[in-house]
């Protein structure tokens, strides 16, 4: 029999739960976070095919002028194992080379999907077979790359996949099992080493991936571009916002929680080397730009890796504004 009494009361506490949950999200003023780490994605072929800049450069002057001592690098398997059983480290050797002199550590991302349009890297004979058969090729790949580097101490973590939960890029379906599956290899293959993986910050709940590895990077974008050329801004989520939502994922089981890529450079549907000065700045002004360090330096969140250097660069040498390069370099210089 329909008890309307218990129906009411239900309501009140359902929507009184609701309430709180949202006031414990939006509201408040932390200050600035202590003791945080900041670094950067860098990836040689997003400046090399896109940018069309030596990506050798950007890594150097990353290094020494803008002083950045954390990166995250990417293993991308197309190029690693361009034909079955043909490896070639050479590249990724001399970028880990190159900060391991500097004192700085890498965060190497493994996996189908790695930082980066078009998000999935893998070989082209491998994307020719049959998705069962692609699985073992795949587990072989991670096997490879994290005995190639398992015993030098530059690497601090390995990133499993990126994202693999959110539908995004030319990639196969989201495989939840298959992402157990790689992070469990490489938990066995380094156990000594923390293994994360990373998600959407606004678009997921964190829980499914996060649970499985012990940090989860998401990402924190301020300002996107939709299909339909909408400029959309998240200007309604404040930055403790992200800090309060990793307290909730702590509950579901969520060990720790930082920021693997900030937004610092432009949203845009094309090539950012084929798309003009002025539309790139719709979406990522130096005003914006200031406003995100300032957003990054409170979300009570750390490490905190950037995402845009190589535009930094590209903006300096081509774009015709080096202020850009610049307020980084005094952002790292403060930040030392």
């Amino acid at each position: 029999m329909f008890n309307k009494n218990f129906f009411i009361y239900f309501c009140i506490a359902v929507g009184a739960v609701f309430f709180a949950v949202v006031l414990f999200l939006f509201v408040g003023l932390p200050g600035a976070t202590k003791n945080a780490e900041y670094g950067a994605t860098f990836s040689r072929y997003y400046a090399q095919d896109e940018l069309h800049i030596d990506g050798n450069k950007i890594l150097i002057a990353a290094l020494d002028d803008l002083g950045i001592r954390r990166f995250r690098l990417s293993a991308y398997w197309g190029f690693i194992e361009d034909k079955p059983e043909k490896w070639d480290f050479t590249t990724l050797d001399r970028e880990i080379k190159e900060i391991s002199k500097r004192g700085g550590t890498v965060v190497l991302a493994v996996g189908e999907k790695l930082p980066r349009w078009p998000e999935c890297w893998g070989p082209e004979w491998w994307k020719s077979l049959p998705r069962d058969e692609q699985r073992p090729y795949t587990l072989r790949y991670i096997e490879r790359v994290v005995n190639q580097y398992k015993n030098n101490p530059t690497i601090v973590a390995w990133q499993v996949e990126n994202e693999a939960h959110f539908l995004y890029g030319d990639c196969p379906l989201p495989d939840p099992d298959f992402l157990r599956q790689e992070i469990a290899l490489v938990k066995k293959l380094d156990p000594g080493r923390e293994v994360v993986t990373t998600d959407s910050g606004e678009l997921s709940a964190w829980v499914s991936a996060g649970r499985l590895v012990d940090k989860l990077g998401v990402s924190v974008y301020r300002v996107v571009r939709t299909k339909n050329n909408f400029i959309f801004r998240y200007w309604f989520l404040p930055p403790h916002f992200y800090f309060h939502k990793a307290l909730i994922a702590r509950l579901f089981g969520v060990r720790h929680v930082y920021v693997s890529e900030f937004q610092m450079e432009p949203w845009n549907d094309q090539h950012l080397d084929d798309t003009p000065v002025d539309k790139q700045l719709e979406t990522m002004s130096l005003k914006q730009m200031q406003e995100n360090f300032y957003f990054a330096e409170h979300m009570q969140l750390s490490p905190v890796d950037f995402w845009g250097v190589e535009w930094w660069y590209w903006m300096k040498e081509k774009g015709g504004h080096p202020e850009f390069w610049e307020t980084a370099k005094t952002f790292f210089k403060n930040h030392q």
